[in-house]
């Protein structure tokens, strides 16, 4: 495992750590949205991601949590978009603040578009997703595994990574 990961005050066993300053950073590029979680935060959001490693061809990927704490807004703009296995993040964008003084987080995303399910690149303003909300934190398996044929992690892979439980005790031991 890469050692990007810091601990967050836990033993080196555990299966998830949580990701701290530049680090958490970068961390979605090129990740692919698996699931929106918003059964895991009161008032929050998750988005589980398969993200890659690094940028080489056939990396492995490992499983990531980014969690919204105290959630403000959400636009995600899925127009004509088919969705049949996740959304990718291409491009993640610095995180701002906003004048109500929550954070704002987004990035762009290719989504399926049209009938046929094509892959397309809209213009900048069709594919951001902007998240905004009082608080933001990382949390990312230690463990990471190739990729399948369609460069994506199966749900055992990904649960094997780490499980819903191990991502949930992570959370809980992290600091907001």
């Amino acid at each position: 495992m890469s050692e990007e990961c810091t601990e967050s005050g836990g033993t080196m066993d555990e299966a998830v750590v949580e990701l701290h300053g530049a680090q958490r950073f970068g961390v979605a590029q090129d990740s692919r949205v698996a699931a929106i979680r918003w059964d895991v935060l009161p008032w929050g959001l998750v988005l589980d991601l398969d993200s890659p490693l690094s940028e080489a061809p056939d990396t492995e990927l490992r499983r990531v949590w980014l969690c919204f704490h105290g959630l403000g807004a959400v636009t995600w703009p899925f127009q004509e978009a088919r969705v049949p296995t996740g959304c990718w993040i291409v491009v993640e964008y610095p995180m701002e603040t906003t004048s109500a003084g929550l954070l704002s987080y987004s990035f762009s995303t290719v989504l399926p578009v049209g009938a046929t399910g094509e892959l397309v690149l809209r213009a900048r303003d069709e594919d951001v997703v902007e998240i905004q909300a009082q608080g933001f934190s990382v949390l990312a398996s230690r463990a990471s595994a190739p990729p399948n044929e369609q460069g994506q992690l199966d749900w055992e892979t990904r649960t094997r990574l780490a499980s819903d439980a191990s991502f949930m005790d992570a959370l809980r031991r992290s600091v907001r």
